[in-house]
């Protein structure tokens, strides 16, 4: 259960490894429009006021052809916050007119009808945004901003109505965590797919303050065992393991390690993440190697992403390369790196949590023996 910037994200993911596993091309990326943002979230990873100078309309437009022409097929937009961005629709319509689809990832509250016209004549993949608490209260803790939850329910109610598809995420922190279930019914009232993310990340400048409002592991994984869909995918595991479906490492997984490289994903790989100030990197966490595309070209750009980390190797001592666990875990070598300087610096909170799913993942397949046995 990686985590993932949309559910469409994992459709879109699943085929191009299925279609296009051993070529090395940028078919996803993300890019980060801007750094600005009219909310000040507590665990945002991003902090608006960086001191840099976003892209201009034509370095956007520069960037994402020449992604086109290297085999783009998806992208998402994200912030930031995307709307304010004085040429978001400019943007969004030289986008939509190269055939690739595309997602935006917005908090909403700067949506307004024009956008939904916008959207109606050039269909968008989904609109993901978060909701940050399920009451005014909730919500405007984490976000900072008075008056933001008002703007958010009015903006959702618009997208409610319009028929374009949008889905809901929730970051479970401290901060709001009381209304995780309350959120989940919520989504489902309203019939939308939604994302739980469990887990706070380090800021990109590698600051660990947000990672102070993150969920002990025993809750992330009450909240895994007690959330009827997130319940039924790990018993859906166990029924997979049992038949053989599938293994308790991934096979990608396998293979990377096997031959030794310490990133297992597609990060550099057949994804590129564009930052706000003209930079590439290889995703959207791993800001800690940058290749400055107002120095250089994206070929070159790519072919230092690839040194980086597509060939990376990782010592003998890395622990993951053997865990058994890894099925069940969530761990991300750049939020390693991000937290401690050390991309072998495995954080024990992903290895409880993990450690807490296999176990209940090998009791559902003891139970589901003892079925077996019992019929």
């Amino acid at each position: 259960m990686a985590d993932r910037y949309c559910v469409h994200s994992k459709k879109i993911n699943d085929f191009i490894d299925e279609a296009f596993g051993d070529i090395r091309a940028p078919f996803t990326a993300g890019f980060e429009l801007t750094a600005k943002c009219n909310l000040n979230c507590v665990h945002c990873y991003a902090k608006p006021g960086r001191n840099h100078v976003d892209m201009t309309t034509e370095e956007v437009i520069h960037i994402f052809d020449t992604l086109v022409e290297r085999g783009l097929l998806d992208a998402y937009f994200t912030g930031g916050e995307i709307f304010t961005r004085p040429d978001f629709e400019e943007i969004f319509i030289h986008a939509k007119t190269c055939g690739v689809l595309i997602s935006l990832l917005s908090n909403i509250t700067l949506l307004n009808r024009h956008h939904i016209d916008l959207f109606k004549e050039y269909p968008v993949e989904v609109i993901s945004t978060t909701m940050y608490g399920y009451s005014e209260e909730s919500y405007e803790r984490v976000t900072g901003v008075k008056g933001s939850y008002k703007k958010f329910m009015d903006a959702l109610e618009l997208l409610e109505h319009s028929g374009i598809k949008f889905e809901l995420k929730y970051v479970a922190m401290e901060q709001n965590y009381e209304d995780v279930y309350k959120i989940r019914e919520f989504g489902k009232k309203l019939g939308v797919p939604m994302v739980i993310i469990l887990d706070v990340h380090p800021m990109s400048d590698g600051s660990t303050e947000p990672m102070k409002f993150r969920l002990t592991p025993q809750d992330a994984f009450e909240f895994d065992i007690k959330d009827d869909g997130r319940r039924a995918f790990w018993q859906d595991v166990a029924k997979d393991l049992l038949s053989g479906e599938i293994k308790k490492r991934p096979q990608r997984t396998i293979e990377r390690f096997e031959k030794g490289y310490l990133y297992p994903c597609s990060i550099a790989n057949q994804h590129v993440f564009i930052t706000s100030d003209y930079k590439m990197q290889g995703c959207v966490r791993a800001s800690y190697r940058q290749f400055d595309l107002r120095k250089g070209s994206f070929d070159e750009g790519w072919a230092y992403l690839q040194r980086e980390f597509v060939d990376k190797k990782s010592t003998k001592e890395y622990k993951c390369n053997s865990c058994q666990d890894i099925r069940f875990c969530e761990h991300c070598v750049a939020n390693f790196m991000l937290a401690y300087g050390d991309e072998e610096h495995v954080d024990p909170f992903f290895c409880e949590v993990a450690s807490l799913r296999r176990q209940f993942v090998d009791n559902e397949i003891k139970r589901l023996l003892g079925s077996d046995n019992d019929n």
